[in-house]
């Protein structure tokens, strides 16, 4: 079975599988924190069992699907998972992937989500996507940011289009990256 999950490196990040290891980084560095949590599909964890849960019963075993693509972001200065970047939806057919993203708050502002964005686009595109697309909730606008600073175009906006966490049917922004454009 072919892994579709590579290893991605370039100066500041290391894009990798994650492994159970990681779940101590992971709860410290994003998983506890509301904020984060925020705009996302999921609550923030309560303890690092939870996050092991996460790990064991949800993300390692989505590995044995050949078509996942999820990546743990290490920044190498510290060594430590500070987030996540992955495929959340594709369509193989149209050649067409949605990328989904999660950042530590500690980290935020620091250019590290467009760097880990550009090098999965561009892997992505390697692999014979032909196009990538993301949303946000409209309420989170930094994320959108971080769309445009991958070169993607905003499209339009999709009306109660993501359910949040706490119930709230929010409007996204849809943004994206066609290959020729690249």
């Amino acid at each position: 079975m072919e892994d579709f999950t590579k290893t991605i490196q370039n100066e500041r990040l290391i894009l990798r599988k994650f492994e159970m290891s990681d779940a101590n980084d992971m709860f410290e560095n994003y998983c506890k924190f509301e904020e984060v949590a925020r705009y996302v599909c999921w609550k923030a964890h309560e303890d690092v069992e939870c996050t092991k849960k996460y790990l064991a019963n949800v993300v390692l075993p989505e590995y044995r699907n050949n078509f996942t693509y999820r990546w743990a972001i290490v920044l190498k200065e510290i060594n430590q998972v500070i987030g996540c970047i992955d495929v959340v939806k594709k369509d193989m057919n149209a050649k067409s992937a949605e990328i989904g993203y999660v950042l530590g708050k500690n980290f935020w502002g620091q250019g590290i989500m467009p760097e880990a964005g550009k090098a999965v686009i561009s892997y992505l595109f390697e692999q014979g996507f032909v196009r990538i697309w993301a949303v946000h909730d409209i309420e989170n606008p930094k994320s959108g940011r971080v769309m445009q600073k991958l070169g993607m175009q905003k499209e339009g906006t999709l009306r109660r289009y993501a359910l949040r966490c706490d119930g709230h049917l929010s409007d996204c922004d849809i943004y994206s990256i066609i290959k020729e454009g690249y």
